[in-house]
């Protein structure tokens, strides 16, 4: 764990300092102790029926790679495919910034790329599995320079203006209230500080395909139709993601400026991702490929720059 960790975390009750007592964190105004568990620091508390759906879905996921042994394999697939160009998006953005967060980082592979980029790595989840494989994979690749933090999004640990980088790769659609989602961000950030999310594009490919695994559009009328079958009449069992919004570009814009962000600091845009479409049928791939990556309308994600 990185040494100057008492920097970076606060109680999520009240945004007092914590200190060290024994092997817990304590905050002297709520008399509340956090627990540090195999390396994690645990500020898990009540949860929305949302994010208890995310959470059940996303940790079984998890839980798999760790039964199976497979999370090596898996950073192996993400190193050879996705990193190159996702550590390139986020390093185009660095400009000098020291400390880096990412929210619902999972097993934090994006952690392990830019160790040697930012003085300090932060992620938070509120899988303990996933930060379990973190954990492991920093230990076995000699990284120290990481805090991990097993915790709710929307009422963060951190201090207020404390953070100079924050990604969140698919992860703020997965709150009903993005609103509180992107605040958080916001009050987190640093003078000059850069929030980068991505997020699904709500077009023809959500409305389609995306349904697959039981998205939600983000729009009146087709939000409370989408709820109702993939909840209600589905019972959830198309979610393998738990809740998932798909965004407008300008409703993204509107979050990001509701939060704080200024209209001309926030920027939205195309998210450049490769794309491999396993679950569509062999024939279909390249053409579902070369619409998701030059037709609008098929664009699977966009990504949402904002500077404080």
């Amino acid at each position: 764990m990185y040494k100057d960790v008492l920097d970076y975390v606060c109680c999520p009750i009240c945004k007092n300092n914590l200190y060290f007592r024994e092997q817990v964190l304590f905050c002297e105004k709520c008399s509340k102790n956090y627990e540090i568990e195999n390396g994690v620091i645990k500020f898990d508390g009540n949860m929305s029926p949302d994010l208890k759906l995310s959470i059940k879905k996303w940790d079984e996921l998890y839980a798999k790679e760790i039964a199976e042994n497979t999370y090596s394999q898996k950073f192996d697939i993400y190193d050879e495919k996705y990193a190159k160009n996702l550590i390139g998006q986020i390093l185009e953005l660095k400009d000098g910034r020291k400390a880096y967060l990412e929210i619902g980082c999972g097993q934090f592979f994006n952690g392990i790329k830019l160790a040697r980029d930012f003085d300090v790595l932060i992620g938070i989840d509120i899988c303990p599995s996933a930060l379990a494989i973190a954990k492991k994979m920093f230990e076995e690749k000699n990284i120290g320079n990481f805090i991990l933090i097993q915790g709710n999004i929307l009422d963060m640990p951190l201090r207020p203006n404390s953070i100079d980088f924050i990604y969140g790769g698919g992860v703020i659609e997965h709150f009903q209230d993005t609103q509180k989602c992107v605040n958080e961000l916001y009050r987190c950030l640093s003078h000059n500080g850069v929030s980068f999310n991505t997020v699904p594009y709500l077009n023809l490919g959500s409305l389609t395909y995306r349904q697959i695994w039981g998205n939600i559009p983000n729009m009146p009328i087709l939000k409370q139709l989408a709820e109702f079958v993939h909840i209600r009449l589905l019972k959830s069992r198309h979610m393998i993601f738990g809740y998932e919004f798909s965004f407008t570009a300008r409703k993204m814009e509107k979050i990001h400026q509701a939060a704080g962000f200024g209209k001309n600091n926030v920027r939205v845009e195309k998210f450049d991702v490769d794309l491999i479409f396993e679950f569509l049928p062999k024939f279909s791939r390249k053409l579902a490929a070369y619409l998701a990556n030059n037709v609008r309308l098929f664009w699977p994600m966009i990504k949402v720059v904002a500077k404080k």
